[in-house]
């Protein structure tokens, strides 16, 4: 199992990452407009590197294994918590034109963005591999039946667009991932002259992620979002209930593979993710609350996170 104190190291040095992406903002060294161009390096050049690398190494049957049980674990999960948001959203009160949204935002994390990276830093190349593994039934789920749950909360008179499936699956993510896997099963090894770049693009994946999301943070208030009980709750589903649930399910099954448990774990206790703002303007949601949520949720994993990692 994980030592508690370098989970706890390695979580305040990306925290401390955050911060001085929020004081880039906040002091006026960057403006908060360079978070987009910032997030389309990371999504179309470093994060794609990072994924060559870490899936790119000897062949391991086990490794496929634990990979395939991943996304299994994943697409069971990302069921459940839907199933359970779905559910919970009349009894939390939920306002009826987000409720499609709300469940989208509790059900679904930022696992990429925010996951890959601290999975990376967490377990190793090794766990950041099966952190993608984990992305698969995300990117199936999230752009067909998340996009449906928004389309639910339209109103009348707008119809919403039809998924497009050529922006969810032609993504340089998911050509990584596949061109990753082909390499592995295949055994073809990267040539040095391309290895040694990636690398280095790899290595910036992390602090860019963390440096993004200190910026995107600078956009909220904090006092408004504490008073807007939707907001509030899909917090405490998306950071506490189920990763605690998802806790109680691992320890329940049998998974004896500690790398399994903890990066399933910790990626399952990510924030609302950022796409949420995305699918919710593109299919007609509320725009605001998606904001909102992806804002709170993402400031209170500063506390979250740690507190699930207490349980490894």
């Amino acid at each position: 199992m994980l030592d508690i104190r370098d989970v706890f190291s390695n979580l305040f040095g990306l925290f401390l990452l955050i911060g001085v992406g929020y004081g880039a903002v906040r002091l006026r060294v960057l403006p908060a407009s360079a978070s987009k161009m910032l997030s389309s390096l990371l999504m179309n050049v470093t994060m794609p590197a990072t994924i060559l690398t870490s899936l790119v190494r000897p062949y391991d049957p086990a490794f496929l294994r634990t990979g395939g049980l991943e996304v299994v674990l994943g697409l069971a999960l990302y069921i459940l918590y839907g199933v359970i948001s779905a559910l919970l959203a009349r009894p939390f009160r939920v306002t009826r034109e987000r409720r499609g949204l709300w469940t989208f935002a509790c059900a679904f994390n930022n696992n990429g963005f925010m996951g890959f990276p601290i999975a990376l830093a967490l377990f190793g190349e090794e766990g950041l591999a099966l952190a993608v593994f984990l992305g698969i039934p995300f990117n199936l789920l999230a752009y067909t039946t998340g996009a449906t749950l928004i389309c639910m909360d339209r109103s009348a008179s707008g119809d919403a667009p039809p998924v497009s499936w050529r922006s969810i699956l032609l993504t340089v993510v998911n050509g990584a991932t596949l061109l990753g896997l082909i390499l592995y099963a295949a055994q073809i090894p990267i040539p040095e002259v391309i290895d040694t770049p990636l690398t280095y693009l790899a290595d910036v994946t992390t602090p860019l992620s963390m440096l993004i999301i200190g910026m995107n943070l600078t956009g909220g208030s904090v006092s408004a979002l504490l008073r807007n009980r939707d907001v509030l709750s899909s917090a405490f589903l998306r950071l506490l209930l189920l990763p605690l649930l998802t806790w109680g399910i691992l320890m329940l099954l049998p998974v004896e593979d500690p790398l399994v448990i903890g990066v399933t774990l910790i990626i399952m206790a990510m924030p609302s993710p950022a796409v949420t703002s995305i699918l919710a303007e593109t299919y007609g949601g509320d725009t605001q609350f998606a904001s909102e949520a992806v804002f709170l949720s993402s400031l209170l994993c500063l506390v979250t996170i740690p507190l699930i990692s207490l349980l490894l």
